[in-house]
């Protein structure tokens, strides 16, 4: 029932911020009125976001730290490209991790940095994420809870949690 772009609707509304039009939730998240709208919709229907759309915190944390790896795993794209690093690598995480191999990214044509290109949780992360600093870090956390290793993962819902608080 969720889909990928819901993904990045949940990103932007995690922050609290106040948002009245799904025109402009769907701005935040580079996604059109329509799409944003039935995003809203698939959230409310997964218990994720109340009929006020304000999301329900505990069952968006247990979502994120159980279900998400299983409904959008971390996939390696299979070649080296140019983009924006995510999961460990994302600015969310400097300093945290030391990496000996390729760094993660989403390929995308301003991006500053080689390294193995994942595919983003949904197409309009990448161009969201480079929008707004604090979306980046939320699909960043959540590329770490798709597919990073355990310490990762904890430092992810350590992080989130603290969003969400």
């Amino acid at each position: 029932m969720i889909k990928g772009q819901d993904m990045v609707v949940l990103a932007s509304l995690m922050g609290g911020e106040a948002w009245n039009a799904y025109a402009e939730l769907g701005k935040r998240a580079r996604l059109s009125v329509s799409e944003t709208h039935a995003a809203v919709k698939r959230l409310m229907a997964s218990g994720l976001v109340n009929s006020d759309r304000r999301l329900i915190r505990r069952n968006v944390m247990e979502f994120l730290v159980h279900g998400l790896r299983y409904m959008f795993p971390f996939k390696a794209v299979g070649r080296l490209a140019k983009g924006m690093p995510t999961a460990y690598a994302a600015p969310v995480a400097e300093g945290e991790f030391v990496s000996t191999g390729l760094m993660p990214v989403w390929s995308c044509e301003d991006g500053k940095v080689y390294g193995q290109a994942f595919e983003p949780v949904y197409a309009t992360a990448p161009e969201a994420a480079g929008q707004d600093a604090d979306v980046y870090d939320r699909l960043a956390l959540f590329d770490m809870l798709r597919g990073g290793r355990l310490r990762e993962r904890n430092f992810a819902e350590r992080k989130l949690g603290e969003v969400l608080a």
